[in-house]
């Protein structure tokens, strides 16, 4: 890991907070979708603070490093979203292997999206038996627009993503993760970051 100073614990607190409030720290290989989505949430006791890639440097590596500069608690949950689109393959596999084994040794947690983040934002809205071949993220987003008559990972809707429909989204993802084979690296299309919504809600 990098000799980097860390970064100041991302907790923010007010009159109101209650000194046990639980962070969630979540590093994506994404710039703009999933730091929107989670800031949709405004949940009681939970803070979930979403670290993006804005430098261009995606890799796990990148991302666990960034993540463990954060100056966490014991109890603080720290997690990686991670997507398989381009990382999982050719010469990019072997490092991306390393990666999931030391994020394991640091006691991370990973949410892995094959191919992207968007799937799991599809199966907001579609059966996960209804998703048909989708075999890389520009595929997914298509399917998203195809649904909703827009999508701008720029610009999300928060009427596209309301809390109610979560329940819904985290079910079909089980389902569909529990047809996937290939164990940490999935052989099929599958996300998995019903794991983080199932930690954040209980």
């Amino acid at each position: 890991m990098t000799l980097v100073p860390r970064l100041p614990r991302p907790l923010t607190r007010d009159a109101n907070s209650l000194r046990d409030d639980r962070l969630f720290i979540v590093a994506c290989d994404d710039t703009f979708a999933p730091r929107q989505y989670f800031n949709f949430f405004r949940l009681a006791r939970v803070q979930i603070h979403v670290v993006p890639t804005t430098d261009g440097t995606s890799a796990a590596s990148h991302l666990l490093d960034r993540l463990l500069r954060f100056d966490h608690e014991p109890d603080d949950e720290l997690w990686m979203l991670l997507d398989t689109d381009h990382c999982a393959q050719g010469t990019h596999l072997a490092g991306f292997v390393d990666a999931l084994r030391e994020a394991r040794r640091q006691g991370v947690n990973v949410a892995l999206s094959k191919p992207s983040f968007e799937l799991w934002l599809l199966l907001h809205h579609v059966e996960e038996t209804a998703l048909g071949v989708l075999p890389a993220a520009k595929d997914v987003e298509a399917a998203l627009r195809a649904k909703l008559g827009e999508y701008n990972k720029t610009n999300l809707k928060r009427e596209h993503y309301p809390l109610a429909s979560i329940g819904e989204a985290r079910i079909r993802a089980e389902r569909l993760d529990a047809t996937v084979g290939g164990g940490e690296i999935p052989s099929g299309n599958t996300t998995r970051v019903y794991k983080l919504l199932r930690a954040i809600f209980g």
